[in-house]
């Protein structure tokens, strides 16, 4: 019989070279309908946390924010749990993304692979989870 791989979830990397399965972040399609079907591995992102730092201060800049399941007020970004960040929020976090200035075409590579993974689940999700594994 032959062996199926597993799914996995994608890595985009910038400049991290350490030990895979290292600290990071995992972004997930965020649906609110309690309908829809379970997110895949495959479409999830993958981001280690010194890659992650080019991010942060875009992500940081929208809080605080409501939960959009629970109403709680999440008052800045949590690196070890879960941020829900609905699809509008979203819109402002990209443009943040795009006004960075590069001088490093790798990082704005980086920057733009990234945009077009939002703008790419943002077309059939709600929003996007970012996870902590801190």
């Amino acid at each position: 019989m032959a062996r199926t791989s597993k799914s996995q979830i994608p890595v985009l990397l910038y400049r991290y070279e350490g030990p895979a399965r290292n600290i990071g972040f995992t972004f997930s399609p965020l649906y609110l309908n309690e309908d829809t079907s379970q997110v895949r591995q495959e479409d999830m992102l993958f981001i280690y946390d010194e890659d992650f730092e080019h991010i942060r201060p875009a992500i940081s800049r929208v809080f605080p924010l409501t939960d959009p399941w629970s109403g709680e007020i999440h008052v800045s970004f949590d690196p070890c749990w879960s941020n829900p960040i609905v699809k509008e929020t979203w819109d402002t976090i990209v443009a943040d993304l795009k006004q960075v200035n590069c001088a490093d075409p790798d990082l704005q590579a980086f920057l733009d692979k990234l945009t077009v993974w939002i703008r790419k689940v943002l077309d059939h999700a709600d929003g996007i989870e970012v996870t902590g594994n801190l």
